[in-house]
């Protein structure tokens, strides 16, 4: 007899004679082969979360230089929400002009990722360069804060191309992307000491064991460590 292990087939079908006389439905079949990795033992192999390659601060300024020499108010302003607050392409294309507060430089996200709620900082300093767009917004009879000449809120594509152009205007041979500035920012804060439970309220992120701190802890206590660290932040 061959000492080769079975091919997955072949075990398949030994399988299959042994289970046929009790005419298994799907839910049977699934718990038998739950209990048979446990019996065996076997567990899943996680694959490594492939880290995104960030911008240098070099390449980030010239990003951003590019999208200033535009002189398109309505990418600037985008810009920089995506840089300073890590929103997702999906969330910031749904920010209204009543989710931003401008007096306590925060903004609201609604039914992001998981259907939460939450909301996010922006620094002190962006704050004026926002209530001036804000304000030529609400002059056009705006609802959402980016909206195409149609009044409706820009697509996630069409956010996807704007960074892609400014980011081939700077020569930028990495892949640029709108969720990459989020990477780019909760990796600048980890730097600067801000701590995990405190970059997920400020995230969104949220993982089970470190749900008991994340309920403990209140957007106003991260607020001047945030408003510290984005000090010297490359774009300003």
């Amino acid at each position: 007899m061959s000492g080769h292990a079975a091919t997955p087939k072949q075990m398949a079908r030994k399988l299959a004679r042994l289970l046929r006389p009790q005419r298994p439905d799907y839910p049977y079949l699934k718990k038998v082969f739950q209990h048979t990795r446990e019996l065996l033992e076997v567990k899943p192999s996680l694959a490594k979360k492939r880290l995104p390659e960030l911008l240098t601060d070099s390449e980030l300024v010239g990003f951003y230089e590019a999208a200033w020499h535009a002189r398109n108010s309505v990418h600037m302003v985008m810009i920089k929400l995506l840089i300073y607050t890590g929103l997702r392409n999906a969330e910031l294309s749904q920010v209204r002009l009543k989710h931003v507060d401008l007096d306590q430089c925060q903004l609201r996200v609604e039914q992001g990722k998981g259907k939460k709620d939450r909301t996010v900082l922006f620094p002190a300093s962006f704050r004026g360069e926002l209530a001036q767009y804000i304000g030529h917004c609400r002059e056009q009879g705006a609802t959402y804060l980016f909206e195409s000449n149609r009044l409706k809120p820009f697509s996630t594509r069409r956010i996807r191309q704007i960074i892609h152009q400014y980011a081939s205007e700077a020569g930028i041979e990495k892949r640029v992307y709108p969720h990459l500035f989020r990477h780019q920012i909760i990796t600048y804060l980890t730097r600067k000491g801000i701590i995990s439970p405190k970059l997920q309220l400020l995230s969104g992120h949220s993982e089970e064991k470190s749900l008991a701190i994340y309920r403990d802890l209140a957007l106003a206590d991260i607020a001047d460590e945030y408003e510290a660290a984005m000090r010297t932040f490359p774009v300003r």
